[in-house]
């Protein structure tokens, strides 16, 4: 996907022009080398932010005045890229050559208005409007622990100690936002124009000319310059087994494995055949040979993190087949250093390549593609096609060699009775 990047006063504005569609994506990213605390603050903060403004206090105003200037869709989130945490406000809005002309800027201004005229006074939010944020993030984190899902993974998570400055748990996320005042999370929201860089991107139909002079007028910041994206890269440590108690029928079992000494191709092209062929959809090793031949789980599927140096095994057991599944599991994966079938590889290439197609259909997909050119080291869509074309079999056998399993987690429940599921 080609894209031209225009460096502005302290900050890149990148322009990806297609035809291809009436509306226009601009996504406005700050990023800066993540902290634990962070964690805590951004969650709490996108809900105030989108909740009112100073200009719109309530959600109510908000969306009459959505309305008046055909609808614009504007949400806020956070990405991780190796030790970079991205927080990003996203707009989509009709192009206006299909409305009224001055609607381009308008929607823009809309959607900064969340990030420069926030619902807060005298160097805080408006307590009201934290109270609820701070209430709904505390509830949610707690919530995660009646999710037998999503605890799994977020314990695994810990266990494999991702980050070298460390992170918080649970536990620690809900005690830090209990600790937290409006004034806090305002000094934090401050941070965003002067401790991290600015990077924003156009997708759509857009005069480049037009939209420099609308972002340019609209940005304020004392951004800072962008180092490149890093990834985390380290040897595995001595495997670490977890075993947690839960009430729920099915147990739930999470195991790490971690990617040693890659080089840049197997980082971005072997690893990704390696974890499909081991766990990544209904062909995979994984799920014909241990969910399907010996009906040792309800579901079973590898995911790959690879910014961390890192894949996760998920699986849906019953309690005492866990002795069985693990040693299946590394079975495979030790198969994985000399057993893989040009079927096998071919048939992950394809889906790759079909991908690499569906790029085009969406801003969204095209957004997300340019991002990794720009945050991260990845290929133009043409080089990843080639680069793909390239990885062999053998790539895979030598890659297998470089996976060591060093987590395993498993939240241990009773017998299930859930057999729709096999």
């Amino acid at each position: 996907m080609e894209y031209t990047k225009k460096e502005m006063d302290n900050y890149n504005l990148y322009f990806v022009k297609t035809k291809k569609f009436k509306t226009i994506h601009v996504s406005f990213n700050f990023s800066r080398e993540r902290t634990k605390e962070e964690e805590v603050y951004r969650s709490i903060l996108f809900k105030i932010l989108l909740n009112g403004t100073s200009d719109y206090p309530n959600l109510d105003e908000l969306c009459r005045k959505r309305m008046s200037i055909y609808n614009p869709s504007v949400r806020m989130g956070s990405e991780v890229t190796g030790l970079d945490r991205i927080i990003y406000l996203d707009t989509v809005f009709v192009n206006e050559k299909y409305t009224e002309k001055g609607m381009n800027k308008a929607s823009i201004e809309f959607a900064l208005s969340h990030l420069y005229n926030p619902l807060a006074e005298d160097g805080s939010f408006d307590e009201k409007t934290f109270e609820i944020a701070k209430h709904n993030y505390i509830e949610t984190m707690k919530r995660i622990k009646d999710d037998p899902d999503r605890y799994s993974k977020e314990r695994i998570w810990e266990e494999m100690d991702i980050y070298p400055n460390g992170e918080f748990g649970i536990n620690e996320c809900i005690m830090f936002a209990e600790s937290l005042s409006s004034k806090d999370l305002y000094e934090y929201y401050q941070t965003l124009f002067t401790e991290n860089s600015m990077d924003i991107f156009v997708v759509g139909d857009a005069s480049e000319e037009e939209f420099m002079d609308i972002i340019d007028g609209a940005i304020k910041g004392d951004f800072k310059k962008r180092h490149r994206d890093r990834y985390i890269s380290r040897k595995a440590n001595e495997l670490k087994v977890v075993t947690e108690t839960s009430d729920t029928k099915q147990s739930k079992l999470a195991i790490g494995l971690r990617y040693e000494s890659l080089t840049d191709f197997e980082r971005k092209y072997v690893s990704l055949v390696y974890n499909n062929i081991l766990g990544g959809g209904w062909t995979s090793k994984l799920n014909r040979v241990v969910r399907e031949k010996n009906s040792l789980c309800y579901y079973v599927y590898a995911t790959r993190r690879i910014p961390f140096g890192v894949s996760f095994v998920f699986a849906g057991i019953d309690a005492f087949n866990y002795d069985k599944t693990v040693g299946l599991i590394k079975k495979q994966m030790k198969d994985m250093e000399n057993s893989i079938s040009d079927e096998e590889l071919q048939r992950v290439k394809d889906v790759y390549y079909n991908a690499l197609i569906s790029i085009g259909d969406s801003q969204y997909s095209i957004l997300n593609s340019v991002m990794g050119m720009v945050f991260g080291d990845a290929d133009s869509i043409s080089d990843r096609r080639k680069n793909m074309e390239k990885v062999t079999i053998d790539d895979v056998k030598n890659i297998a060699k470089k996976v060591k399993m060093e987590a395993i987690y498993l939240l241990e429940g009773g017998l299930s009775d859930e057999k729709e599921n096999l």
